[in-house]
């Protein structure tokens, strides 16, 4: 399982879909932003989820248009369902993003950095891009300050940002940017870790 399926299914659950229905669910939703989900992914995990008995599909016709397939979701996939959001909702240090930074050193300095400014422009438009949606969000909502998940995803944002912003400086700087070749050295450098860990004792 993994966060399409979980998207896959949850949609599911709400009403039976075929595989149209969900993919401009999706994007009506704005559910890529959390899981970019191309056709091709769409239609291969729902055949997936059918051979594991998460769900079952059923062919449908309306009219003149041609046969579809509609799908609905099974006890063993609601019970799927359920352990994945629980472990959605908890997941820790499971950020590819972590392992990018994690291994700095292969690739070269001026491409990082050019990647990681790139990536800042876009997050700032996503901030301004959620603050808008936020305000414009009729009041009250269940959460004080608005919309709840457009909350969290500007806050989560706002701090993939701080460290975005970092990274770069890390980079451009030329004496810190030298202790960056090994694994995790954006953490700590470097350093001597024998004669660290002697001069900690």
């Amino acid at each position: 399982m993994n966060r399409y399926d979980l998207v896959l299914l949850g949609l599911i659950l709400e009403k039976e879909r075929s595989g149209y229905d969900i993919i401009t669910e999706i994007s009506n939703r704005e559910l890529d932003r959390w899981a970019n989900l191309s056709t091709s992914t769409v239609y291969n995990r729902l055949t997936t989820l059918e051979k594991n008995e998460c769900i079952v599909g059923r062919a449908e016709r309306d009219g003149n248009r041609p046969e579809r397939m509609v799908f609905n979701i099974t006890e063993k996939g609601r019970e799927v369902l359920r352990k994945e959001v629980l472990k959605h909702l908890t997941g820790f240090n499971d950020d590819p993003r972590t392992l990018g930074f994690a291994f700095l050193y292969g690739a070269e300095n001026k491409e990082l950095i050019r990647t990681l400014e790139v990536h800042e422009r876009r997050l700032v438009q996503e901030i301004e891009n959620l603050e808008k949606m936020i305000a414009e969000e009729p009041r009250p909502t269940l959460y004080p300050e608005g919309p709840f998940l457009n909350c969290m995803s500007r806050d989560h944002i706002l701090v993939e940002l701080k460290y975005v912003r970092a990274a770069i400086g890390i980079l451009r700087d030329p004496i810190r940017n030298k202790k960056l070749d090994g694994y995790f050295y954006i953490n700590f450098g470097n350093r001597d870790f024998e004669n660290f860990n002697q001069k900690k004792d």
